[in-house]
């Protein structure tokens, strides 16, 4: 057979793979719409009947890592120490220490002991508030911790919400605020009140610190707080997340989420309690945050700034200040900002002490 009929065989045979191929996509295009279809009318349904689902979508605490809490150096952690505390008999709170390195090591006993020698310093502490889903021995956290411990020589303390990592209990928004106020006590017992204290929380993790922030307005070893990647309230986190895009036009999506969010007493209203803060605020965030939109902060800014206004005004909440931090186009996103070379060195400048 020369050239030329092999060609013309190639041209018979090609036009019976075009319409197979597009008869795999059809199907494949119906069945994912008849997935969506399915979705779109299952979740309302399962919302309604179920509403304490909107509970564990909004904490995800169910994701583990499955890691030894009590092992961090295994993780290549240097310096960093685990220990737990009790807020009741049935609710213990797993934390970790990153020490100082202007503390030097010595030989302990015990917790009591190591509570002493570790932590009763004048040196400034950051309490870090960590977002939903996992645990504090995930990557991007413990860089943060680490990144902030060994930039700024500050101790930093993470520990995991009730019902996160080895955690006990069960998370709601009264109890995470409730764990919250208990650990920022308990330092400032040990301390007999002597050192600074700064709030630095990540997404939901912002909206704890915010709460805590309002409570201890009258707190003057409060230094301030870092909201990092903040959303406004949870109910327009949920609205603004990516995933929702598919969902969100839907006519039953904002009330149906709307009414979950207040069965399950979720609100986390960000917005509300910005204006009663009492101490220098910090926002930072990326605009390609696809998880909470980079106009969450935005409007978080403008509150606060009106507020800010309106306190000198009224002669009111004179500590109160506000800036952002913001990373344009910088690939980011939602858990990268603490990689932003310039980062601590910036904060030292608003926020932070210069010189210990």
């Amino acid at each position: 057979m020369d050239e030329s009929s092999s060609d013309q065989e190639l041209l018979v045979e090609m036009p019976h793979v075009q319409p197979k191929t597009t008869s795999i996509m059809i199907k494949i295009g119906l069945v994912i719409a008849g997935l969506y279809i399915l979705i779109s009318i299952l979740i309302p349904i399962i919302l309604l009947i179920y509403p304490i689902i909107i509970k564990h979508v909004v904490f995800l605490n169910m994701l583990k890592t499955q890691t030894n809490f009590t092992q961090p150096e295994t993780l290549g952690l240097n310096r960093v120490s685990n220990f737990y505390l009790n807020v009741d008999n049935q609710v213990s709170l797993g934390i970790w220490h990153f020490r100082s390195p202007l503390i030097k090591d010595e030989f302990f006993h015990n917790d009591e002991d190591y509570f002493q020698k570790y932590l009763t310093s004048n040196i400034p502490i950051i309490i870090y508030f960590h977002g939903n889903a996992y645990d504090r021995s995930l990557l991007t956290r413990r860089e943060l911790c680490q990144k902030l411990r060994d930039e700024l020589k500050y101790d930093v303390i993470t520990y995991d919400y009730r019902g996160f990592g080895d955690s006990k209990g069960e998370p709601t928004e009264h109890n995470l605020i409730k764990d919250a106020r208990f650990i920022y006590d308990w330092l400032n017992k040990l301390n007999n009140g002597r050192r600074k204290i700064y709030l630095w929380g990540h997404s939901l993790g912002s909206a704890v610190a915010c709460q805590l922030a309002v409570q201890l307005s009258q707190d003057k070893n409060l230094g301030g707080i870092i909201m990092e990647a903040p959303f406004m309230n949870v109910h327009q986190a949920l609205l603004t997340h990516w995933i929702s895009l598919f969902f969100r036009w839907q006519p039953w999506f904002y009330s149906i989420t709307e009414k979950a969010l207040r069965k399950n007493k979720l609100s986390f209203e960000t917005r509300n309690h910005l204006l009663k803060l009492d101490c220098p605020c910090i926002l930072i965030h990326s605009d390609d945050d696809l998880t909470v939109p980079y106009i969450h902060s935005k409007q978080l800014l403008q509150i606060g700034l009106n507020a800010r206004t309106d306190n000198k005004q009224k002669k009111k909440l004179f500590h109160f200040t506000i800036d952002m931090i913001s990373y344009h186009r910088s690939g980011y996103g939602h858990r990268l900002i603490y990689q932003a070379p310039k980062l601590t060195s910036t904060l030292k400048h608003i926020i932070f002490e210069e010189d210990l």
